[in-house]
Parts: C-alpha cells; structure tokens; sequence
C-alpha cells in the first residue's frame, strides 16, 4: 500500500497527517527549530534525541524540545523565503523522525507526500519546493498544493478519498479563507476548478501577536519572545511574578489589525463573486477569532470542524484520492499485461507444435 503523508508546515505549528496499514497517525508540534546543543545531563540527552534531526550535517532540535533547550528568541520563518531555510527542512525531517518512531512506523519510502504554499507563492516556488522535498524524501512522490486548496479538498473527498456523495463539486464554486500564523490565504475553486484571478494572501495572525507582546511590555514588563508571545494569546493570560493575568482585553485591541487587513483582502477577492459561492469555508489557526465577524458579511460561510487540522486533513484526503488513482493505473495495467500474455500464448503452443 502506497503511503500518503500530508503535512501543513505552518509557523505556528507542523500538523501533520499519514497512514500506514495499522491505520492513520497525526502529528503536531510547534514550528520552532533551532541548532542543537550538547547537553550535560543523561535524561535530558535521551528526550532531546526524540526531537533531534541532521540537515545539511547540521543538528537541530524541533518542536517541544527547541522551546525547552535551544537559544529561541523569534518564530521560525515569518519571511517569504521560508522553504529554503534549514529551519523548515529540519521541521519536515521531524514529522518524518516522529512518523518512523511512532508505534506504527510511516517512511517516505514509496509515499505520496502532499505539501502547501501560501496561494501568493505558489506559481514562484512551486518547483523550488519539490526540490527541497525530494531531498529529504527521495523516493516519494511530491503534490504541491495551494493552503487553501486543503479546506475544499475536506469538501470534495471523504476521509478515504472518495468523492463525497454531500457535494458534486463539478457543479458548485467555494470560497476559502484560511486564516494562519503567518499568511491568511484566499481562493476560489469554480466547478472544480482553481481560479488564480480570486487568490491571493495577506498577513496572519502574527501581526496580532505582535501588537499583544508590544502591550504586555508596556504594561507588565515582560519582554517576550514571539515564541511566548503567541502562547499567551492562545492561552489568552500571562504569568506576572505567580499571578495568572488575562490579557484578552490587549488582544481583543490588537484584532483589529488583523480584522482590518483580512476584510480589504476579502472585499478585493471574493466580494464580487461571494453572491454567486455554494458557500465560503473559514478555516486556519486562527480562524475562530474572525469567523463571527466573516459570517456577519457572508450569511453562508462556514466553518470547519477542527479549523486547525482543516489544511492537512485535506492535503491527505486529498493523497488519498491520488492513490486511489495510481492503484486502479496499476491494476488496467496488469489486465492489460496478463490480456496479452493470453493472447500470445497460443501462438506460442502453435509455433511449439509445428
């Protein structure tokens, strides 16, 4: 069975979906890689080495472990050129080290890999990704999909990959909004179709954690890192000397930045085409904070069930469906094949005959 790893390389967080034959395994940890370091004490050696990965003959730890024991003093790849940092390499080589150490083992070996991009860098660095991903998954097969492609993939497909008997796409159009960390991403898919006129990204929830961390030093003291900062707005307090603060009043403040940018982009991409959408999807991290205020423009946008997972659980269900496609490939071509052999073995007889 072919092996479909979908993964969603956030700059918040790596979500990342497989399967193998004991059935399907997720993976999330936070978008934070940082250089190793040697550490003097035996226990924490044998947990690092969980989250420990080599690129390029350099050590890095990921996830949990970066937080814990590296040098972290901002997010990982809040730039545009992002995917061509070791930092990102040592992040997918870490859903990968968490897949093949998992009770279920999942390599590369043999897989459909599907990956995004923000929909404004999808033309540019397309091919620039699937190279970066064939070196560290040589034998896989690489999808490269627009972020907001993976929340109407969850409208098109099952969890099987199955066309979904709720919808036929060919026939209906949808608007996405896909609100990140670092970008919130647009699109439009007409009949099936995508429709690069309507996509286009603007900033993401970064611009809120920002803004919180500029008010949590003015008012407490703190001077936090981003890494810290976006915990307390998912948290929704801050630690001041023992005391649990809240702090949503800064960033019910500082939304509006975000709110402000996301409706000029929305009114620019989807206001003249939203009349005529089945519907418009929300989805992302962050989505839960603008929803209320996107269902108030568009009385038909929805939004998905886990907002976070929606990206990847797409991507998958989407590898899904393209394995479901090479497997029926295979299959007309061994009818094929076994046709022939038939057909040429009783010339054969014959010619053994005469």
């Amino acid at each position: 069975m072919t092996t479909v790893i979908a993964l969603d390389v956030g700059h918040s967080a790596v979500k990342c979906i497989a399967d193998s034959p004991s059935g399907r395994q997720q993976v999330v940890f936070p978008s934070v890689a940082t250089a190793a370091l040697e550490l003097s004490e035996e226990n924490a050696r044998r947990v690092a080495a969980r989250e420990t990965v080599e690129v390029d003959g350099r050590k890095f730890f990921f996830g949990d472990t970066a937080i814990l024991q590296g040098i972290v003093d901002s997010e990982s790849g809040l730039n545009d050129n992002w995917i061509t940092t070791l930092q990102y390499s040592a992040l997918v080589s870490g859903a990968f080290l968490k897949l093949r150490t998992s009770p279920y083992p999942i390599t590369t070996d043999d897989a459909i890999i599907v990956v995004g991009l923000p929909a404004k860098h999808l033309d540019g660095q397309k091919a620039l990704l699937v190279e970066v991903m064939k070196k560290l998954a040589p034998n896989a097969k690489i999808a490269v999909l627009p972020q907001p492609m993976g929340p109407f993939m969850c409208i098109q497909f099952n969890d099987r990959g199955e066309l979904s008997t709720h919808h036929k796409v060919g026939n209906e159009s949808w608007g996405i909004i896909e609100i990140g960390h670092y970008t919130t991403d647009f699109g439009i898919v007409r009949n099936g179709l995508w429709v690069d006129k309507n996509s286009d990204s603007c900033s993401g929830a970064h611009i809120v954690v920002k803004q919180v961390a500029k008010r949590i030093k003015d008012e407490f003291g703190h001077a936090l890192t981003m890494v810290e900062a976006t915990k307390a707005v998912v948290e929704g307090h801050v630690m001041d000397f023992g005391k649990m603060v809240s702090i949503q009043p800064f960033i019910t403040e500082s939304l509006q930045l975000l709110t402000d940018e996301v409706i000029d982009t929305a009114n620019r991409l989807i206001d003249r085409e939203a009349r005529g959408l089945n519907g418009i999807v929300v989805a992302g991290g962050a989505a839960q904070l603008l929803f209320p205020l996107l269902h108030a423009k568009y009385k038909h946008a929805i939004m998905s069930d886990d907002s976070r997972m929606t990206v990847a659980e797409g991507f998958y269900r989407f590898g899904c469906a393209q394995r479901i496609k090479l497997n029926k490939s295979a299959e007309r071509e061994r009818d094929r094949a076994a046709a022939a052999a038939a057909a040429a073995a009783p010339a054969t007889a014959g010619q053994a005959a005469g």
